[in-house]
């Protein structure tokens, strides 16, 4: 007997020829199958799915199911027989006659003919789903593990609760958030703490010290720092206002209450105008780092602009007096007493002096800057013979107008002995402009080698007692750098760590104190 195909002749126009119709032409394939399961009709889908063909003999439809699958289809099927249809798909894999494979789904329930009982089956493709399917678990699967495996700090959001209190919002005739949430802060907060966590990635773990995403599951008011709780707020207003993209950078603090400065970024979706809050992205990148290299940056910047104004003062007036003395000296030469000469010819030569000092310091200073180093030859010297030589070499040449009180005694250090004289010279110019009126100059052998330059000026404030050694840095209205130009200090400790010793400044009993270290006596130097 060969397959039956029911075309529209067979059917009329009576109901039952109306179905026919329905299931020749059905975008489905159905098939009716006889107690024995054998085909008995196909309709187009069906014969197109399965690649039946309208000659074929009848044969049994459980043939076309993949073999390990083909008896549990045969009692499903037989059950329907006796009155259990299967309304619920059952996933088969399906044999074409040619023996290609496609997955397919199956539902089936008995009827009868005549007396007769049969079964209609309705058997669905499931290739082009399936292939869809796998797709989407394929984007799905490299979504996940570029958000696991993203270097930026990310974390998965719901913000369905927040669309919700909107939705509320709006039926209550509230058109502007930005004001609603002025005049309602507690609500805003309890708004906050709706928002739930669905995952997050490792560099989020690491940066909030979280061991897993239970730590994170919530936001806690404890975090609610005043920055936060306005970053959420312009959130919530750009979401309000249909955004999908919002940034924002303030400092929030991670589990154990560290503040870090952050980026934040937040990315919704919108499908056809219709923010999707179900899934909202937001990442957050720490940029203390960035940001304290920009500051310190804006600090150089600010410092060397101060530098040239500076030493553009500082060169010029005793350039000028250099310059302006020696051509008065030259124009009248034979006009002016020896004596006058004489006195002529020291302001000209201390004024040159304070130049070289400055041209020296500068020198050093880029030396130091650039990385060459500074060269330095210890050896056992007697300290208090350097001290005297450094102060001698400050009042010839008029750096110094006042003899300060020394105080010293006999002791040994091993150290390179110009630059001892250098820091000492420095430290005592230092004392003797910006300090006070009293200058006293102690030298002590414990707790090791020790130079003591202090005055009694007003003092430097605890905090700037580091900065005031930093290159081009000055105390606002102290001064405390040679020749104003923020360099003596930062020259003379840098000298002093080359020779393996410290200098430091403290201000106390209302004295300013510069104490240079240096390395005791070496026995075999």
């Amino acid at each position: 007997m060969q397959l039956y195909k029911a075309t529209e002749a067979d059917f009329g126009s009576t109901p039952a020829g109306a179905f026919g119709a329905f299931f020749t032409h059905a975008a489905e394939a159905m098939v009716v199958l006889d107690s024995d399961l054998h085909f008995v009709a196909a309709n187009n889908a069906a014969q197109a799915a399965l690649g039946l063909q309208p000659t074929d003999e009848f044969f049994d439809f459980t043939c076309l199911i993949n073999e390990e699958a083909r008896e549990p289809v045969r009692s499903l099927l037989r059950s329907a027989l006796n009155g259990t249809a299967l309304r619920r798909p059952t996933a088969i894999t399906c044999r074409r006659i040619d023996g290609a494979l496609f997955p397919a789904e199956i539902t089936a329930a008995p009827f009868q003919v005549d007396g007769k009982a049969l079964i209609g089956a309705v058997i669905h493709d499931r290739s082009e789903s399936d292939a869809a399917l796998a797709n989407l678990r394929s984007e799905q699967q490299l979504y996940e593990t570029l958000f696991d495996l993203s270097p930026i700090p990310l974390r998965e959001e719901s913000f369905s609760a927040i669309g919700n209190w909107f939705a509320r919002l709006r039926t209550r005739g509230i058109s502007n958030l930005s004001e609603y949430l002025a005049e309602n802060p507690g609500e805003l907060i309890d708004a906050i703490t709706l928002i739930k966590t669905i995952r997050v990635n490792r560099a989020m773990l690491e940066l909030m010290g979280a061991e897993s995403i239970d730590d994170l599951a919530s936001i806690r008011r404890t975090d609610l720092t005043d920055e936060v709780i306005d970053s959420f707020r312009r959130e919530f207003i750009t979401l309000w206002n249909g955004g999908t993209r919002h940034e924002a950078e303030f400092v929030g603090l991670n589990l154990a209450g560290e503040p870090f400065e952050c980026r934040l970024t937040l990315s919704a979706q919108s499908q056809e105008g219709q923010l999707d809050l179900s899934r909202v992205i937001v990442a957050l990148q720490d940029v203390t780092e960035v940001r304290a290299y920009a500051r310190t940056l804006e600090s150089l910047i600010a410092g060397k602009d101060r530098f040239v104004a500076s030493i553009s003062h500082e060169l010029r007036t005793p350039l000028a007096a250099v310059l302006g003395l020696s051509l008065e000296l030259h124009s009248m030469w034979d006009e002016i007493a020896d004596e006058e000469a004489k006195e002529l010819m020291g302001v000209i030569a201390r004024g040159a002096t304070d130049l070289a000092a400055l041209v020296e310091d500068l020198l050093l200073a880029a030396q130091i800057e650039v990385g060459d180093g500074v060269r330095s030859t210890p050896a056992n010297i007697e300290l208090a013979d350097e001290v005297r030589w450094a102060i001698e070499e400050c009042l010839s040449s008029g750096e110094l107008a006042a003899h300060p009180s020394v105080d010293s005694h006999q002791v040994t250090c091993y150290a390179d002995p110009l630059r001892v004289r250098q820091i000492v010279r420095n430290l005592v110019i230092n004392a003797g402009r910006y300090g006070g009126s009293s200058v006293e100059v102690v030298i002590a052998a414990e707790p090791t080698p020790q130079v003591k330059i202090m005055d009694d000026g007003p003092g430097i404030p605890a905090t700037e007692w580091e900065r005031i050694f930093s290159s081009y840095e000055r105390v606002e209205g102290t001064d405390a750098t040679r020749g104003a130009l923020g360099l003596g200090l930062a020259i003379s400790r840098q000298l002093a760590l080359v020779m393996g010793g410290s200098l430091e400044y403290e201000y106390t009993n209302n004295r300013s104190t510069f104490t240079l270290s240096l390395p005791p006596e070496e026995s075999n130097p």
